[in-house]
């Protein structure tokens, strides 16, 4: 069995810590107290006084003085568990309080292109199933695994039009569009989203060629009109092939890329995920690179549970790292006094990370920015939540005892951002 995923490690899900520093304002010198409200209870203690409230931890006392309460937080975003995902209002005068927070990144949800051309019934060297045969059982695999509870999934296939053994196929990304399975959730076992898609995948049959410019457009209007109507979730597609572009004009892996590249830098930004099924994908890193996800999960043998290791895979590399910012009460949040610093490892020191202006500026450029690291808002005008680059997320999903620091109201180090 051979599963690679090109120059990238595999991600491991874990819990990262996401803490808040608020407001950053001096408490007020005279006796008495000051209040900021947050979640959980905690104590902490500071020079001529103590202080106790809400947080893990809160501003000591100023000027002999006591400060009661501590900051807001801001947690994973995960609509599907109240418990982990909402807002908390952040009094600005809380001296700097704190309050860790720590819980599962949250995972995306994912609209998969499935390809049913003539090649995928193909039975590879080594193999006693077919390329479909062993994708259709990982795939119930994958749909009904306990870990997906949360996540949405939709499903719809490529060519269509097709005819067995041919190159005919539509080249019209309209017919693309629409979800031969609508996204909806997988709770669990049996559930009636999961028996939809592996009821779908059993009934298609396998014909016609690779249109995989007008599939993955497609697929990626489809994705980007769902999200849209769906703001409070996160969807990626997820393109499942055996082989390069055939057919249709200017159907290239060039062509897909730049594709990709327009949705993973729009607004809101589409990530791709690539699946390669059998030995003669040739190079769809390029088309996941473009999308936003560094390069192509490749599954060249290995059958049914080499797939359903690679969806597995796929799912925990999802895991975002987006980041809700807290409601600030009596004020708007100041976007220029923000600041973001990230620690890998519990053993790590705390680094601050640059601000970029949006997923564009994530790539590694020798000049602008040659490591790659940055985090950015989703709206630069009326930010809801922060985000970290690809390079700056990865090490922390994939290190246990990480934690991510926001500080508000604070004014950043003079960082040199990309130009």
């Amino acid at each position: 069995m051979i599963l690679r995923r090109a120059t990238a490690t595999v991600l491991i899900s874990i819990g990262v810590a996401a803490a808040l520093f608020a407001g950053c304002a001096a408490a007020d010198p005279s006796p008495g107290t000051t209040r900021a409200t947050g979640t959980g209870t905690g104590t902490s203690t500071g020079s001529g006084g103590s202080s106790t409230g809400s947080g893990t931890g809160a501003g000591g006392s100023t000027g002999g003085g006591t400060t009661t309460g501590g900051g807001g937080s801001i947690g994973p975003i995960n609509p599907g568990n109240p418990d982990a995902g909402a807002d908390v209002k952040v009094s600005p005068d809380a001296a700097c309080a704190q309050e860790a927070r720590k819980g599962e990144k949250k995972q995306t949800d994912l609209y998969m292109m499935m390809d049913n051309s003539g090649s995928m019934d193909m039975v590879d060297m080594g193999q006693t199933l077919s390329r479909w045969d062993n994708l259709a059982q990982a795939i119930p695999v994958f749909v009904n695994d306990p870990v997906n509870v949360g996540m949405q999934l939709g499903l719809d296939f490529f060519p269509e039009g097709g005819q067995q053994g041919g190159q005919q196929a539509s080249c019209n990304v309209p017919d693309y569009t629409n979800a031969n399975v609508p996204i909806d959730f997988i709770p669990g076992m049996n559930n009636m989203q999961s028996q939809a898609i592996i009821t779908a995948v059993q009934g298609r049959a396998r014909s016609g060629g690779t249109p995989t410019v007008p599939a993955l457009t497609g697929a990626l209007q489809a994705a980007k009109t769902w999200q849209m109507a769906h703001p409070d979730r996160s969807l990626s597609v997820l393109f499942m092939t055996d082989g390069q572009p055939t057919g249709c004009q200017g159907n290239t892996v060039n062509a897909a890329a730049n594709v990709a590249q327009q949705y993973s830098t729009g607004m809101p930004a589409i990530k791709t995920y690539v699946l390669g099924v059998g030995p003669d994908t040739g190079n769809l890193d390029a088309i996941a690179a473009a999308g936003g996800t560094m390069s192509a999960f490749m599954v060249t043998n290995g059958g049914a549970a080499a797939l359903a290791k690679a969806l597995a895979d796929i799912r925990k590399s999802t895991l975002t790292c987006d980041y809700n910012l807290p409601n600030i009460e009596g004020g708007m949040l100041d976007t220029g006094k923000v600041v973001v610093s990230v620690r890998i490892g519990a053993a790590g020191t705390f680094v601050e990370v640059p601000r970029v202006q949006g997923v564009s500026e994530c790539a590694m450029d020798p000049v602008r920015n040659p490591n790659g690291v940055g985090w950015y808002y989703d709206n630069p005008t009326s930010p809801t939540k922060i985000t970290l680059c690809a390079n700056s997320c990865g090490p922390l999903q994939i290190t246990d005892g990480s934690e991510v620091n926001i500080l508000l109201g604070c004014e950043p180090k003079r960082i040199p951002p990309p130009n």
